[in-house]
């Protein structure tokens, strides 16, 4: 018995942590304590929030669910809920993180995961918070010695586990950087006087791949800045900024075998970032707002396309958009004599035997520019630009990537009956997938995401120029609250044609956090400058899709289809594509006839068919292009 009692004693005093946080909901604790019930009313909170759509959030919500959490921290009283109570609180940060940029808030969450290693280090919240942190250090912050550490720590916790094994492969592959790379941000004369009230340089994170790269520099507000070229190194040079003391000493994340070899910071009388890349044959540059930023394209020679304006030296022009003072109510919401929904048949469930053939692509009834003066000259006009896309489209389509729109923290448009866009986009962004394998095996199909995680939107255009994509299609639902509205629309990116009500619904897919600082602040500010995209090609290819979800959903739903038109509007996750790209809005989750549809895999089904057979027609078109242009 007494052997007993002392082996008891060694292992409960030596008890390791384990790998994976046990569920939230299935704590042992006694639930009339006290530190359940401010737990309890902590997570009603927070699911309260995360039950609205991402873009009806603010930053109020999110301080509400961390203070909450912050008492049960505070108290202290009980392990279980405290470690539990920083999990959450780090998750929160991150969320606010993503839909900011703002890296002082990744900060704020990797000192709460630290809490815990530091606090609870027996606590089954460990592995969450050590792979967190090395998440945020990795992804996020790409701050080279962070990611390592955390990658150190993961093997010290967890030797024998599968992470351990993928993180000694992720040091394997940073220990050349590690060993011979002096520190990428060096500062110097950093007076702190003359640095109160300056903009700050937060974060700089970059993206790409063998012949392009993207820089995106965060800003804690709007800086005048400049550029100048040397050979294959590019330096933007931030007048009256200044540079984060989260920076000091930092070195980037690189991947290898990229364009970029290096970003390096000076400070001295404002901030300077020096990139360098293998070969530089062009670069263009916008900035974007909520938060600030400076995006920077870089092309090697032979990429995919050069950029079409370059406008470093002074910032792109910008179009200042304000959702809280138009209400974002969508066109056509009175009902109309529509006939009724039918029911699914079985036709459905191979919808291509069943959709109607397109040979021409819808013309724009949405918001385009003036008509000419009589319809001979549109004809005129038209059939020349018919002839220019011909000539460039000389090359058939080999790669295209499609983006489902949101995911993980991001959830987009919630329905009444609780359906979530994020989750329904990644669906039919599969389906759409699958007819494109099956019908064009020869075509390379490239996901942004392929399962519930958070992709940022500057990422996701980066991934299709890295990848040198010929076509882009990110794939949304829309919203109104008007319960009426319905149809479909297609954008293409012509951000100083668009109209205030387009303007409204590129607002709702570039929305951010609000910061609540001020209400009077404009809302998301986007550069009105298109950047190596190809306008023509973009709206040709709209209109084609256009046409697919018109006629193959109108098929079956005709006033789920109805014609919204294609239109023109500055969604963030189009600028600087370097080939056609397109967002579609295959229906509305606030209305429930079309969310009762799409909750069935048939219509779904339909749904990507129709998707398919607009891309199909534009795919046919290219093809016979590139064969005339090579008889010729």
């Amino acid at each position: 018995m007494a052997s007993g009692i002392i082996f008891a004693l060694v292992f409960c005093l030596t008890v390791r942590p384990v790998l994976n946080a046990a569920d939230p909901e299935s704590s042992a604790n006694a639930p009339s304590s006290l530190a359940a019930r401010l737990f309890r009313d902590a997570s009603d909170l927070s699911r309260a929030m995360h039950e609205r759509p991402s873009d009806e959030r603010n930053a109020n919500d999110y301080r509400r669910a961390l203070d909450a959490y912050g008492q049960v921290i505070r108290l202290n009283t009980d392990n279980y809920f405290s470690a539990e109570s920083l999990a959450r609180r780090a998750e929160l940060l991150r969320e606010m993180a993503d839909a900011n940029g703002d890296s002082a808030l990744y900060q704020q969450a990797s000192e709460s995961y630290r809490s815990i290693i530091v606090e609870h280090p027996h606590s089954s919240f460990v592995g969450d918070a050590l792979m967190g942190l090395a998440q945020i250090y990795e992804e996020n912050l790409q701050d080279l010695d962070g990611a390592a550490a955390a990658y150190r720590e993961l093997i010290s916790y967890f030797p024998k586990s599968v992470l351990a094994r993928e993180a000694r492969a992720m040091l394997a592959r940073f220990e050349t950087e590690l060993g011979r790379r002096p520190a990428d941000v060096v500062i110097a004369n950093q007076s702190t006087d003359r640095l109160s009230g300056l903009a700050r340089l937060t974060n700089i994170r970059n993206f790409g791949g063998p012949d392009y790269a993207r820089v995106v520099i965060d800003l804690s507000d709007q800086v005048h800045f400049s550029g100048r070229r040397a050979g294959n190194k590019l330096s933007i040079e931030l007048n009256d900024a200044a540079v984060s003391s989260s920076l000091y000493g930092r070195r980037f994340i690189v991947s290898d075998g990229s364009l970029l070899k290096r970003i390096t910071v000076s400070a001295d009388a404002g901030a300077r970032i020096d990139i360098e890349v293998v070969s530089l044959s062009d670069y263009s540059t916008f900035t974007l707002s909520d938060p600030e930023r400076i995006v920077i394209d870089l092309h090697s020679a032979g990429s995919i396309a050069k950029p079409a304006t370059r406008d470093v030296a002074r910032g792109a022009a910008r179009v200042e958009v304000n959702p809280r003072s138009t209400p974002a109510i969508a066109r056509n919401e009175t009902r109309d004599a529509q006939p009724r929904t039918k029911r699914l048949t079985a036709a459905d469930r191979n919808p291509l035997m069943v959709l109607p053939e397109i040979s021409e692509p819808i013309v724009p009834t949405g918001s385009v520019a003036p008509p000419p003066a009589s319809d001979s000259a549109a004809a005129t006009a038209q059939s020349l630009a018919a002839k220019i896309d011909a000539k460039v489209n000389m090359s058939p389509i080999k790669r295209i990537v499609i983006d489902p729109g949101h995911g993980g923290h991001d959830t987009g448009t919630i329905s009444s009956g609780g359906m979530r866009e994020k989750d329904l986009v990644l669906d039919v962004a599969r389906r759409l997938k699958a007819y494109i394998k099956n019908n064009y095996p020869d075509v390379e199909v490239i996901m942004t995401r392929e399962s519930d995680r958070f992709v940022a939107l500057e990422e996701r255009t980066a991934i299709a120029n890295s990848k040198r994509a010929d076509l882009f299609i990110s794939i949304h639902a829309n919203a109104s609250p008007s319960r009426v509205a319905s149809g479909v629309e297609t954008f293409f990116l012509s951000p100083d044609r668009a109209p205030a009500e387009d303007l409204q619904a590129a607002a709702r897919e570039n929305a951010r956090i609000a910061s609540d600082k001020s209400t009077d602040k404009p809302e998301p500010m986007f550069a009105s400058v298109t950047v190596g995209n190809r306008v023509s090609e973009s709206r040709e290819l709209a209109r084609y899709i256009q046409a697919g979800l018109v006629r193959g959903i109108g098929a079956q739903s005709p006033r789920t289809a109805m014609n919204r038109g294609v239109k023109h509007a500055p969604f963030v996750v189009l600028l600087g594509a370097a080939m056609p790209s397109v967002l579609a809005e295959v229906s509305f989750l606030s209305n429930p006839k079309d969310e009762a549809l799409l909750q069935t895999g048939q219509f779904r089904e339909r749904v990507a068919a129709s998707l398919y057979a607009g891309l199909n027609a534009y795919l046919k078109k290219n093809r016979t292009s590139a064969r005339v242009e090579a008889v010729r």
